[in-house]
């Protein structure tokens, strides 16, 4: 964040919610399918991560908002604000980004997505996600990777891993790059400690997968 005294409001918080409300909201994630937890670890399902790429560079994942909205409530709580204001402004975001949402609802693609309101997320082993980009035949969902079906028959060596860097390439970012030849911008690649944002793009030249950032980095 650049702005120094919202990054000093959001440095007071401890994170999702309250002590009060956290075990509730961890809950709700959970029975709505929106995280998967296997040996005290948590994973973001395909539900979530595609949900997080429909909202993309949205006022709603700003921490900047997150910041104004903790600093606004603690000024109602010192009596400097008013709380019906506040609550009149919030309902007209959310009207807001409902409206943006449903404006912007022909470009998602949910198919490959398959939804439970409960319980742990169904496999998507074996979708179809697009053609291969070496052989022209069908890229598959593997488990742990993306692969061509033709492996078996012509010996094709298209495979891309689902996690790069300690990030989780989603079904719909690869989609995009077997269509397109680059993702989206995604962010959460970490080398090192160095966490960093960047899109992924097909080289036709080496044909592997590699890294295309907005901003060249210096040597």
């Amino acid at each position: 964040m650049d702005n120094e005294e919202l990054e000093k409001v959001l440095s007071k918080t401890e994170g999702l919610g309250t002590e009060a409300t956290r075990a509730g909201i961890i809950t709700l994630l959970k029975q709505r399918n929106y995280i998967d937890v296997q040996k005290n670890k948590v994973f973001a399902t395909e539900k979530a991560i595609l949900l997080i790429d429909a909202i993309g560079e949205k006022i709603l994942s700003s921490p900047e908002m997150t910041a104004k909205w903790e600093q606004r409530l603690g000024e109602i709580g010192k009596g400097k604000a008013s709380y019906e204001v506040f609550m009149e402004q919030t309902r007209k975001l959310s009207h807001k980004i409902v409206e943006d949402a449903i404006g912007q609802a022909e470009s998602w693609d949910f198919q490959h997505i398959a939804f439970e309101s409960t319980g742990p997320p169904k496999s998507t082993k074996g979708f179809e996600i697009g053609k291969c980009l070496l052989c022209g035949g069908n890229v598959v969902d593997k488990g742990k990777v993306y692969g061509c079906s033709n492996y078996q028959k012509t010996s094709c060596n298209f495979i891309i891993s689902k996690r790069i860097l300690g990030k989780t390439i989603s079904q719909a970012q690869l989609k995009k790059l077997i269509s397109t030849g680059k993702t989206d911008l995604i962010k959460g690649f970490k080398k090192g400690d160095k966490p960093f944002a960047a899109a992924l793009q097909w080289n036709h030249t080496d044909q592997k997968v590699t890294f295309l950032f907005s901003n060249p980095v210096k040597s």
